[in-house]
């Protein structure tokens, strides 16, 4: 990329905020490889924070309001956060997918990066999600006659409301190059929103293998004090229906009935929370709340299985940051999860009791001796270098 005069910007919403580390990790993973690999580029982090209406009321209700984030740390390079202040029409225009408060939305995104960005030093703007970043890249690609590529990662097609497809498919059609994570994001994609798939390239997420490694098991369960004479079965991310952890409790019951080793470590935070707890087993069931992504390796390192349980993904980092640790994955068919597996697991699992489906996959595995294909060297984990590699390659393409 030493060739190319002008830089690369990237932007997006999703990365780590300081109630949750783990958010947008994926983003700065890639910054940190980019960089690795010596390409020139800028990058705008867009935050929103609460108005002082919005705080008035959230402060009445005990909730701690949004604050602007000042900066963005990647290596030894520091990004000024792009702060957009939301109200609360907008803000209930936007979770209710009202499109005319998208795209507004999307309108003061174009207007807060181009202010704070110089624009001429761009050959090309990459928007990570295509709602609303995309449609904002596209914006900006009208108005400097700059070509765009996006990165669909799956919340936002999976979740977009049929009202919204139009704008969507166009941002999808206009940009130069889209980069799904999985095959099946793509897919699922042209199924949706009668996508071609023309300018369609898959490029799965990475993980740092350097990081997310095999330590001794015992050494981990000692330090999160957990049973050294259970078989773990670990769960990670949000605690919300699409991510399957409503279908934990079943799933415990099932396994409980196939056997007493179990023990139940959940790793994250959400609106199910309190569900959870009154209907997990207590005496079996650990929650570590949402913790640092640091410790990710600790906690994932304390696990002899761990359940994917989602309806819809993109492609799970978590996935790949288990199997770099070493960890057999028992998953859905949901999405890239069985991409995102690929030898290391048992992906795919379907049926009409999805719940007892899991738990005997959970079962049959631990009572095998787990190998994973990856620690055979039959299967490569991507890794950042591979993932930012094929990007690259898709920057020099466009920018000729």
């Amino acid at each position: 990329m030493k060739d190319v005069e002008k830089k690369v910007l990237i932007f997006s919403e999703m990365f780590p905020k300081p109630k949750n580390s783990s958010s947008g990790v994926f983003i700065i993973e890639r910054l940190k490889a980019l960089i690795r690999l010596g390409v020139e580029f800028d990058f705008a982090p867009v935050s929103t924070f609460d108005n002082l209406l919005i705080r008035f009321l959230k402060r009445l209700k005990g909730i701690t309001p949004s604050a602007p984030i000042d900066i963005v740390q990647v290596e030894d390079k520091q990004f000024p956060v792009i702060s957009i202040s939301l109200g609360l029409k907008d803000r209930m225009g936007i979770l209710r997918q009202n499109t005319d408060s998208w795209i507004k939305y999307a309108e003061r995104m174009a207007q807060a990066i181009e202010r704070q960005k110089n624009m001429k030093e761009f050959g090309l703007f990459h928007a990570h999600r295509v709602f609303p970043e995309g449609y904002t890249a596209m914006l900006m690609s009208h108005k400097y006659e700059v070509p765009y590529v996006v990165t669909a990662h799956g919340g936002e097609i999976h979740s977009i409301s049929n009202n919204n497809k139009v704008f969507v498919k166009e941002v999808l059609e206009k940009s130069a190059k889209v980069i799904f994570v999985s095959k099946a994001l793509m897919n699922d994609t042209c199924e949706k929103l009668g996508y071609d798939k023309s300018n369609g390239i898959v490029i799965p997420n990475g993980v740092d293998t350097s990081v997310f490694k095999p330590m001794d098991k015992e050494e981990a369960r000692r330090k999160m004090c957990l049973p050294l004479d259970k078989k773990i079965v670990g769960f990670v991310g949000n605690l919300i229906e699409v991510k399957g952890a409503d279908r934990l409790p079943a799933i415990a019951r099932e396994l409980i009935d196939l056997r007493s080793d179990v023990f139940f470590l959940i790793v994250g935070d959400g609106p199910l929370m309190k569900a959870l707890r009154e209907r997990m087993p207590s005496e079996n069931t650990r929650f570590a709340g949402r913790i640092h992504h640091d410790l990710m390796p600790l906690a994932l390192n304390t696990m002899d299985v761990m359940v994917v349980a989602s309806r819809n993904e993109g492609f799970p980092a978590t996935i790949l940051e288990a199997r770099g640790c070493g960890i057999w994955v028992i998953g859905t068919e949901a999405g890239g999860i069985s991409e995102a597996i690929d030898s290391d697991g048992i992906g795919g699992i379907v049926g009409e009791n999805v719940e007892k489906s899991l738990s005997e996959a959970i079962d049959s595995s631990l009572d095998r001796g787990l190998h994973l294909a990856s620690s055979r060297g039959t299967v490569q984990i991507p890794s950042w270098k591979d993932t930012v590699q094929s990007e690259a390659r898709v920057y020099r393409e466009c920018m000729k």
